[in-house]
């Protein structure tokens, strides 16, 4: 009987209610762990610097246990209360902080003033052509001298004026007095000529009259004359008198003086003066807080500052550079922001590099054990554990509720301030910003489209190669507008499940509809876009419903105002034609490969992230580059930056550029290729002909480096550097190119008396170029101006390959094999001549090749075109390369003594610094 009273209550017992209690306990012990102890936010040992200088740390309770020579892990508490040496500490580097930025102000400032005070010379110069007036004796004061300081001369006085045929209003009171005593249609016909002259001067854009008032004036002048145009004699007169006096109280209204300040209602002396107010102000400023730090600066004299682990005197710290600083310092802001929340809290961070914090300021010593890390370990399982049970549970009873999510849209919102790119963040494709600018327009301020009738472009489709910055470019349309941003790409409307795409679609812009204004973004949406009826499913394929719902909400019954669908892809040539129709994407931006422009802006952008040498010149990296995307040049300064930390210097320099360019663009080089000495011989000789013959003709490109370290597939490489941006070829440019690719094979035939099959590229290369200049470019005097390319039919849409035909005769292929030949025989003559008559420079070229492996322009133009090479220079040269912006060496801890007591430890102490 008891047995059975023991089942029944083990049955009345559910498992839920087990686990409900487990949960409970763990609970209990969690919230009792967490009232008893308080943590602080401290994870990294960078933190400790700003810890330490601000006093914020009990010095007691600041321990660390080393893991090894590099790793430790260290723990301590924070005060109670902020120390008075403390807050003194953190006032001073705030003040030394905000008189870097008042000093960056102050220079930025001066540069704007003279840029200002010249625009204020040429308007002023205008004005007084245009009004007649003479230059006083002591010149004409636009700016008193009551404005300069004692570093800069901020006062504009013009002492005469530059030659110009501008009529000016005396001249015309003089013509307007003529033409009275006599007055005839013709006199009365130039001097209307004449006022409207003047009239143009003055409403000019180079005088620049800010007055509302004096521009409405000079527009009621300008009405007033061309209305008389149509009167008598004496009525024509009359207003032209009337438009001189009215002309002559608009010169003495601006030639008034006002706080010792002429022309003050011209926007460029307006400007000049608003300036040189926000310079006194700085100087105010800079006054004020110098007094200031100087008084701060007297009480932490003696303190040794923790900074960026070193060790550093008050004067020291002062010397800093400015920026590095401004790091630092919002580091050490935001700890000392902290300090209210970390209060009285312990912390402890394993597995931490060692810095001087750590070394100088920590005790070595092991803290007491804390059981409870044993709980807060097992914690995270057992919660796991609760929750996949729970899960299953859920699960049995039903999968009504979760099947549906499957519908929802996966798109990810970024909300407004949480997007912070805009167009200051993107380069290189200023016509496609602009392009844009009227969508940042419309979200801004829709009501200016509306209140017109105009209706805003529903949709924008960036077409451009990948790379190049589709996706950034949208980003930064919804930061500039500062509009919610809803990013999904093509795929993500592709499942296994009929009807998810569709609906997923119609989520996406429901929750669009309710942020309007704002933009839906759809990344690679050749996914879901392309022509229907193409697909094995025929009119019922997932995809084609996906595209048929996106279709409707982008133009259908039910119109999306405020939703500005962009769409990117790279492939717009397989998208139904539906959805490339006005109504859906009205407005297509190209968006292309960057040109020299483009691509030295780009790299601008990204150069300000990365600490680089002054010596690195972003334009000729732009320059050998060409054909790069955006994301390449991103690619190319991050891959320097990585072989700088390498190679442990302590800023980029224009040697990594050189390689981090090459290893992008033509692969990583191969070292471990084992060549024997005459294969290494036979492409020094190849790549020292491509580099001579290069040099030598009128047309081709600088030659920037050759070199025989093996890349990619090729043995060697010669680099060109382009002149300008190609958007045609020369036929003298092309014979030149193919002079050029054939000096590889000339030099091997000459100096080695074969010839290899490394020519292969070259060759094809060669080929190609000559069949263009005859079938495409009609650059054969033989076959004329003709097109003898073949045309391409076929259904590469539907999978098949496409089906060439000819549309010449044989005859005419035999001719234009022919054409082909001879054009390739003359470059091969041409470059067999330049490498006889510059024989001596191609061996020397070579034997430095395989010599040094590399050469660079310098080296090349030195042997070739100068004449005056030294090999001890070049060595010279790549030492100083070598070993600029290196780190200096860590000084080594001295030895341990000889003799040492092991009795208590029971290990030999490392005394050869070999690592254990």
């Amino acid at each position: 009987m008891s047995d059975d009273n023991k089942q029944d209550f083990k049955k009345g017992i559910s498992n839920s209610f087990v686990w409900f209690l487990m949960a409970a306990f763990l609970f209990a012990l969690m919230v009792q762990n967490f009232i008893d102890t308080k943590f602080a936010k401290v994870s990294f040992s960078y933190q400790l610097e700003h810890l330490v200088n601000l006093q914020l740390l009990q010095p007691e309770d600041s321990r660390k246990i080393a893991l090894n020579d590099n790793l430790v892990t260290f723990s301590g508490k924070f005060r109670d209360r902020l120390t008075e040496e403390g807050k003194t500490r953190y006032k001073y580097l705030e003040l030394l902080d905000t008189n870097h930025e008042l000093k960056a102000e102050q220079a930025r400032v001066k540069d704007e003033i003279k840029t200002l005070k010249t625009k204020v010379f040429d308007s002023a110069s205008l004005f007084l052509q245009l009004s007649g007036l003479s230059i006083p004796k002591g010149g004409y004061v636009v700016v008193d001298d009551m404005y300069n300081t004692p570093e800069e001369d901020q006062s504009v006085v013009i002492k005469d004026l530059p030659k110009s045929a501008v009529e000016s209003l005396v001249s015309l009171e003089k013509e307007y007095e003529a033409a009275r005593q006599n007055p005839t249609a013709e006199s009365l016909k130039n001097l209307g000529n004449l006022i409207n002259e003047l009239l143009r001067n003055l409403r000019s854009p180079a005088l620049g009259i800010g007055s509302e008032t004096i521009k409405q004036s000079l527009k009621g002048i300008d009405k007033e004359v061309a209305d008389s145009g149509a009167t008598s004699l004496s009525e024509q007169l009359a207003a032209y008198g009337h438009a001189l006096v009215n002309l002559k109280a608009i010169i003495d209204e601006l030639n008034h003086e006002e706080d010792h300040i002429r022309l003050a209602k011209l926007r460029s002396v307006r400007n000049y003066k608003e300036t040189l107010d926000e310079y006194n102000q700085i100087n105010t400023r800079l006054d004020d807080n110098q007094i200031q730090l100087d008084k701060a600066r007297q009480s932490v004299s003696n303190v040794i500052w923790y900074f960026n682990n070193q060790e550093l005197s008050t004067k020291a710290l002062e010397k800093q550079d400015p920026e590095v600083y401004n790091q630092w310092f919002s580091k050490a802001k935001e700890e000392w922001a902290n300090f209210s929340h970390n209060r009285g809290g312990i912390f402890r961070a394993p597995d931490q590099p060692l810095n001087a914090v750590l070394e100088k300021t920590f005790k070595s010593e092991e803290p007491s054990p804390n059981y409870f890390s044993y709980l807060f370990t097992l914690l995270p399982v057992l919660l796991v554990i609760l929750v996949l049970y729970m899960l299953f549970a859920r699960q049995m009873k039903g999968m009504g509720n979760t099947a549906m999510n499957f519908g929802k849209s996966p798109a990810r919102l970024l909300n407004k301030g949480d997007n912070k790119i805009t167009f200051k963040d993107v380069a290189g494709v200023d016509e496609a910003l602009e392009e844009l600018q009227e969508i940042v327009e419309f979200l801004k301020n829709p009501q200016k489209f509306t209140s017109l009738g105009g209706k805003i472009p529903k949709g924008v489709l960036c077409i451009g190669p990948p790379g190049t910055g589709k996706t950034l470019i949208a980003k930064a349309v919804a930061g500039e507008a500062d509009r919610p941003f809803f990013s999904i790409s093509g795929s993500d409307f592709v499942e296994m499940f009929v009807g998810v795409g569709a609906s997923r679609i119609r989520d996406l812009f429901e929750q669009a509809k309710k942020a309007a204004p704002c933009i839906i973004f759809m990344d690679e949406i050749d996914a879901v876009g392309r022509h229907r009826g193409v697909g094995m499913g025929g009119g019922h394929d997932e995809r084609e419903q996906t595209l048929n719902q996106l279709l409707v909400e982008m133009d259908g019954f039910d119109t999306n105002e405020g939703v500005i669908l962009m769409a990117a892809t790279n492939r717009p040539d397989v998208l139904d034609k539906a959805l490339l129709r006005p109504g859906r994407f009205d407005r297509r931006v190209i968006i292309g490969l960057p040109d020299i422009k483009g691509r030295y802006d780009i790299l601008k952008v990204h150069a300000r992230r990365i600490k680089m040498d002054p010596s690195i010149d972003l334009m000729a990296i732009a320059r050998s580059t060409p054909g790069s995307s955006g994301a390449d040049l991103a690619n190319i300064l991050n891959e320097s930056a990585l072989l700088a930390a390498r190679k442990g210097r302590t800023a980029v320099t224009a040697q990594e550029t050189i390689e981090a360019r090459d290893k992008v663009l033509y692969g990583k080089e191969r070292r471990s290729l084992e060549i024997d000495e005459n294969e290494k011989r036979t492409t020094a000789y190849h790549e020292s002909g491509h580099t001579v013959v290069g040099l030598i003709v009128k047309s081709g490109d600088p030659v920037d480096k050759v070199t025989i370290i093996p890349r990619g597939m090729s043995l060697g490489a010669t680099m060109f550097l382009p002149k300008k941006n190609r958007v045609s070829y020369w036929k003298q440019e092309l014979h030149d190119q193919l002079a050029v690719l054939m000096g590889g094979r000339v030099a091997e035939e000459i100096f080695v008396g074969d010839v290899s099959s490394g020519a292969q590229q070259d060759i094809e290369r060669a080929t190609q170029l000559a069949r263009s200049m005859v079938c495409k470019w009609g650059m054969s005097d033989k076959l004329g101006a003709v097109a003898y390319d073949e045309r391409s039919e076929g259904g590469g849409q539907y999978g098949f390959g496409d089906h060439h035909e000819k549309t010449y005769s044989d005859e005419t292929a035999q001719a234009i094999d022919s054409e082909v030949r001879r054009i390739l025989d003359e470059a091969l003559a041409i470059a067999r001549k330049i490498i006889l008559d510059y024989k001596e420079q191609v061996e020397l070229l070579t034997l430095m090749l395989i010599e040094f492996e590399t050469l660079d322009s310098e080296d090349i133009q030195e042997i070739v075109v100068k004449n005056n090479w030294d090999a001890v220079r070049k060595r010279e040269r790549l030492k100083r390369a070598a070993d600029l912006h290196k780190k200096e060496a860590a000084t080594p801890p001295p030895p341990p003594p000889r003799e040492v007591d092991i009795s208590s430890s029971g290990t030999i102490p490392n005394t050869l610094g070999l690592s254990s």
